[in-house]
């Protein structure tokens, strides 16, 4: 069995860093490039705490072992973390609280991956308990998913048509409480930046505007994927067929929004002054660019962890029914709105 002694080892750290960074609860200690080289090397392991040293240490009763048993978890919307960082914060808090509670993930991969026969090996010789999917995938992934996996979890901002067990923050009320909060600053031209096509965002938008009886218009809507270069892709398309500019522009995701950001200050045009912008996710980067962007928040750690819970409970047989846990959105108010009332 792996110790912490043979990761700091292997990672080049001390035992008391490696320590830190597995039960840091904001996922902070250390750089990312430490914390990324730690977490990859426990994934490899299949390192587990040894839960009975735990509970001595802790003062409490060592009788029942640990379940020690394993997960996977699988992207379903995006070929890799750093593509993602809503996902990537899901996935490390999936990976404290499964260690937590005495089990690894020992694969991480992407559903655009499984015609691989490499992959395939390692799903079938992972022998995982269960997995936890994150974000939405398609009805020929499910097909794929259930033959290799008994105990399944979803994770997303959508809830989905498939019989598994859901950890849910509702993407459309989201939308709705990111466009009512320009609409109270005062802004009435309003632009997206975002997918269109069987979008819960997208819908919200236009039902939020055709609510308040706003303007609708084609010009003020960007089709792009809703990761970084399509948030830089929308906002150079909303420059070249919006004339004038919306006051303001909701993004789909934060990192789509901070991508469009990037691209406005290139073209001379200031946020907030100028054009303000709102988006959804609080990522962790979205309090650090400048301005620091206004965003509704998800809990994305809580969403890992129930992932975890529900899995673990399905495992273990202590529910039978599909599970659908909605988790609640939050405003988080910072620099990139403006009042225009």
């Amino acid at each position: 069995m792996t110790t912490l002694k043979q990761i700091a080892s292997m990672a080049g750290v001390s035992i008391s860093t490696v320590s830190r960074i597995l039960n840091s609860p904001d996922n902070s200690f250390a750089t990312q490039e430490v914390r990324d080289r730690v977490w990859r090397i426990v994934k490899e392991t299949g390192y587990v705490p040894n839960q009975s040293a735990r509970e001595l240490k802790r003062g409490r009763s060592a009788a029942r072992p640990s379940p020690n048993g394993s997960i996977s978890c699988i992207l379903g919307r995006t070929r890799q973390l750093d593509d993602d960082p809503f996902f990537a914060q899901m996935s490390r808090a999936i990976e404290q609280q499964a260690l937590e509670l005495g089990y690894a993930v020992h694969l991480s991969y992407s559903l655009f991956d499984i015609e691989t026969d490499t992959l395939l090996d390692k799903i079938e010789s992972s022998r995982a308990d269960g997995a936890i999917i994150l974000g939405r995938f398609s009805s020929d992934s499910m097909n794929f998913l259930e033959k290799h996996y008994k105990n399944l979890v979803y994770a997303g901002r959508n809830v989905i048509a498939a019989n598994c067990d859901q950890v849910i923050c509702d993407g459309y009320e989201a939308t709705q409480i990111a466009i009512e909060h320009l609409i109270a600053c005062g802004h009435r031209q309003i632009g997206y930046i975002g997918e269109t096509a069987n979008e819960v965002r997208y819908e919200a938008y236009c039902d939020t505007l055709r609510k308040h009886g706003l303007e609708h218009s084609d010009h003020l809507v960007s089709n792009c994927p809703q990761n970084g270069p399509g948030g830089y892709q929308g906002a150079d398309k909303l420059l070249t067929q919006a004339a004038p500019l919306p006051t303001a522009v909701f993004c789909a995701t934060d990192i789509a929004a901070i991508a469009a950001l990037r691209r406005f200050t290139e073209a001379n045009i200031k946020v907030p002054e100028q054009l303000s912008i709102i988006s959804m996710d609080n990522i962790e980067l979205s309090g650090y660019v400048s301005p620091m962007l206004t965003t509704v928040g998800m809990p994305i750690v809580e969403m890992g962890n129930w992932a975890v819970r529900l899995l673990i409970d399905r495992i273990n047989k202590r529910h039978r029914l599909p599970a659908k846990l909605l988790l609640p959105n939050k405003l988080v108010v910072r620099e990139s709105v403006a009042k225009l009332v």
